[in-house]
C-alpha cells in the first residue's frame, strides 16, 4: 500500500475533555500497529508514557477555535459554547479538517484517516492493503438514459460521451435518474439502484483508477461513503482538503451547532441543507468524479443495540459484546474485524469498577508493562444478553439455552458488522450501575477484573 520512502498511514483523533478509562486498551491497539502513526488532538494532558507511534497535540478548546478562525478566513471568529457537549460534539466536526490543521503530520504519509478515541483498532494496514487492491475500486458514475428528461440531462449525456470517448478517469453508467422536486437537478431515481451489491457492471474502473477513499461502512444500501469512527483518504491528489468541496464547510465550522460533518446525517443536514462529508464523497464518486471508493465489504464492529424494530435500520452496525486483542488481531463476537467502536458501551466503562493498568512498553518490567507484554487482552460483557427482547416484535423468541456450551456465542456471532441472528434484539447496553458492573477487562490469562 505504501512506497518505501513514505509511512503508510496517519490517523487523527479529536477529543476534548477528560481522557477515558479505556484509553490504555486503545493505546495498546495503537502500539501493535507500529507502522501507523496516531495523532490525538485535545485539551487533556497526555499520559506519562505513550507508544512511540502515538503523539498528543495538546491544545486548549479556545486555541483550537483560533486555529479554525484562521482556516475559515474572511475575518471570521469561531466561538463555541464551552460546555461538555460542545467539547465532545464539535470535535467530530473538526475531523475532516485535520490534514489541513496539522499538515506536518500528513507529510511523508500515503494515507490519512480520522477516527475516535472510543475505538479499539485491529490490524489496520492488513485491512487497508486488501481494501485498496485494484479489484475493489468502484467507479460508479451515473448519468441519465436517453429516455430520462429534466434539467441538465442532455448535457450530462454529452459529458459522459466525451469522457468515454477520450478515456477520462471515471467513466459513466447508464441508470435511470429523475429531476429533484426542489432543484430540478438530476438524481438517482432509487437510492438503492446504483450500488456494488447489485450493479457491479455499472461500476467499472477500466482506466487505471486507484482507490483513494476507504470507509468500512461502505458499501451500504444508502450509498453513503463516510463514517465517523474511521474514514481514510489518499493524501496525494487533494485528499487532504476534500472538506472544501462542501459549499457549507465554513458555515459548519463557524457554527456552534453540531453538524455531524464527519458523517452523512444530522439535524442540520436536513433542516439547513448542510452538505456533510458523506454527501461530498457521494457526489465526487458518482457524479463529478475525483473519488474512487473501495467496494470491499470490510468487517468491523460497533457496540450498539440491534432493535431494528425501533430504529428502522436493518443495516446499521450493532451487537458487539466481547473482544479479544491478540497482537494486532482483533476478534469481536468470534469474528476478526478492522476495528471496534465502543459506542453505547461507554457508559458501562465509565460506571464499572474496571481499572486498566496504565499503558507501558514491555521492556519496562513493571507490573503494568508485564500485563501488556502478554500480548493478549480481552473485554467481556460490553453489552448484556437478555432472555427476551422488550423492544422486539412478538416474533422474537425467548433464549433458553443458557446451560448449553457455546450457545450464547452462537446466538450473538457477528456477521460482517452486525449480529444477524433472531436473538439480536436481546442485546442491550448499560442503563444502570448494575449493568455496568458486569463488564470485565483483563489479560487473556487473567481471572481478575482489572488486568
Amino acid at each position: 500500500m505504501s512506497t518505501p520512502s513514505r509511512r503508510p498511514l496517519v490517523v487523527f483523533i479529536f477529543y476534548f475533555g477528560e481522557l477515558p478509562v479505556w484509553l490504555p486498551l486503545t493505546l495498546q491497539s495503537m502500539h501493535v500497529n507500529p507502522r501507523v502513526d496516531f495523532v490525538v488532538v485535545g485539551d487533556a494532558a497526555p499520559p506519562a508514557v505513550l507508544p512511540p507511534n502515538v503523539r498528543f497535540e495538546q491544545v486548549s478548546f479556545s486555541a483550537i477555535q483560533t486555529r479554525l478562525s484562521v482556516l475559515v478566513g474572511d475575518g471570521s471568529s469561531v466561538r463555541y459554547n464551552d460546555t461538555f457537549a460542545g467539547h465532545y460534539s464539535k470535535g467530530n466536526d473538526m475531523k475532516p479538517l485535520a490534514a489541513e490543521l496539522y499538515p506536518q503530520h500528513t507529510a511523508g504519509h500515503e494515507w490519512w484517516a480520522w477516527s475516535d478515541l472510543d475505538v479499539v483498532f485491529g490490524d489496520l494496514l492488513s485491512w487497508m492493503d486488501r481494501a485498496t487492491r485494484n479489484e475493489h475500486a468502484a467507479c460508479c458514475r451515473c448519468i441519465p438514459r436517453e429516455s430520462d428528461g429534466g434539467r441538465g440531462a442532455a448535457k450530462l449525456r454529452e459529458q459522459c460521451a466525451v469522457r468515454n470517448a477520450t478515456g477520462q478517469v471515471g467513466g459513466c453508467c447508464l441508470v435511470p435518474l429523475r429531476p429533484n422536486a426542489k432543484t430540478g437537478e438530476m438524481e438517482v431515481a432509487n437510492v438503492n439502484l446504483v450500488n456494488v451489491y447489485l450493479h457491479k457492471k455499472y461500476c467499472p474502473c477500466d482506466h487505471g483508477e486507484r482507490v483513494n477513499v476507504v470507509c468500512p461502512l461502505y458499501p451500504n444500501p444508502w450509498r453513503k461513503k463516510a463514517w465517523g469512527p474511521f474514514t481514510a483518504f489518499r493524501v496525494e491528489g487533494g485528499g487532504a482538503s476534500l472538506f472544501r468541496r462542501s459549499p457549507q464547510w465554513r458555515a459548519v465550522v463557524a457554527s456552534g451547532d453540531y453538524a455531524h460533518f464527519d458523517e452523512w446525517w444530522g439535524e442540520y443536514h436536513y433542516s439547513r441543507g448542510w452538505e456533510t462529508m458523506g454527501d461530498v464523497l457521494t457526489r465526487l464518486a458518482e457524479v463529478t468524479g475525483g473519488v474512487v471508493m473501495s467496494k470491499m465489504k470490510m468487517r468491523f464492529a460497533e457496540a450498539k443495540t440491534c432493535t431494528d424494530y425501533a430504529s428502522g435500520c436493518s443495516f446499521c452496525p450493532c451487537g458487539a459484546m466481547r473482544l479479544r486483542l491478540t497482537g494486532s488481531t482483533l476478534v469481536v463476537n468470534e469474528r476478526e474485524v478492522m476495528l471496534l467502536h465502543l459506542a453505547q458501551s461507554k457508559a458501562a466503562w465509565s460506571e464499572s469498577r474496571v481499572s486498566l493498568p496504565q499503558w507501558e512498553p514491555p521492556e519496562r518490567g513493571t507490573a503494568a508493562a508485564r500485563s501488556w507484554a502478554r500480548g493478549c487482552f480481552e473485554v467481556l460483557n460490553l453489552g448484556r444478553f437478555n432472555a427476551t427482547c422488550a423492544a422486539c416484535s412478538g416474533a422474537a423468541p425467548a433464549f433458553t439455552a443458557w446451560d448449553t456450551p457455546g450457545a450464547v456465542e452462537k446466538a450473538t456471532r457477528l456477521g460482517r458488522h452486525r449480529v444477524q441472528t433472531k436473538w439480536r434484539g436481546h442485546i442491550v447496553y448499560s442503563s444502570s450501575a448494575a449493568d455496568s458492573m458486569q463488564l470485565q477487562a483483563r489479560s487473556c490469562d487473567s481471572q481478575g477484573g482489572g488486568g
